[in-house]
């Protein structure tokens, strides 16, 4: 399989999570210093910590995506490992986050970092409270809708590939959500999208059936759409 994984998006991102998360640290140390003089203006002091607090979340909620492992694209890279290079997954840079190209088209990845219990039950989504996630998950996101999720990503992925070839409504695009932490226990029922854990992610692709492989002319049109948007990307074979 080939991997294309935008590199410098992940270094740059990692950049700011450290210097909001260290910057916040900072800020809400300066606000508690402040608030045991009595001459500083408490408003002020209200203020530096509310801005303390929000860069550090910001920070943590980059540093979970594109620091804390196990990370998406590493995960979904270590999957799919063995797939033949008629496979390409793109991670962040696309319309989509995580894109496989295949013989047959396109499939979405809806990666979700969640441990613990997860239970779907058609388009309801549930995962119990912890207090171990409240006290250890500034910046973890939401579980929400996955399902939702997904299919607003194909419709994003939809609308780009109809501006960037011709017979775009030719290329089906399906999608996958998976669940990236091994830890994780899912209870699925009646899902309105594929679910999986991405330890047995490789089986289910090699299982399912996607249709018939693309037109040799559709394939290599959509391939090279996808391609363009590589220009100083990192490419790993």
């Amino acid at each position: 399989m080939r991997l294309t994984t935008n590199e410098k998006l992940i270094d740059r991102q990692s950049k700011i999570a450290r210097y909001a998360t260290f910057g916040g640290l900072a800020v809400l140390l300066g606000s508690l210093v402040a608030s045991f003089n009595s001459t500083f203006p408490i408003g002020v002091a209200y203020a530096l910590l509310f801005a303390g607090f929000l860069l550090a979340y910001i920070g943590a909620i980059l540093a979970n995506k594109y620091i804390k492992e196990p990370r998406a694209d590493h995960a979904l890279e270590k999957a799919l490992k063995g797939f033949d290079n008629k496979n390409h997954l793109y991670n962040f840079l696309l319309p989509a986050p995580h894109v496989l190209l295949t013989p047959t088209g396109l499939l979405i990845f809806k990666v979700k970092a969640q441990d613990g219990q997860v239970s779907c039950s058609g388009e309801k989504w549930r995962q119990p409270f912890q207090l171990s996630r409240l006290l250890g998950g500034l910046g973890q996101e939401g579980l929400g809708n996955p399902a939702a999720e997904l299919r607003g990503d194909i419709a994003k992925m939809k609308d780009w590939l109809a501006t960037k070839i011709d017979n775009a409504e030719r290329v089906p695009i399906d999608g996958y959500i998976v669940f990236s932490d091994p830890r994780v226990q899912l209870t699925i029922e009646q899902p309105t999208a594929p679910v999986v854990g991405v330890d047995d992610l490789k089986d289910v692709l090699r299982k399912s059936k996607h249709g018939a492989p693309l037109a040799p002319d559709l394939y290599d049109n959509l391939q090279k759409a996808l391609d363009q948007t590589l220009d100083g990307k990192t490419t790993q074979q």
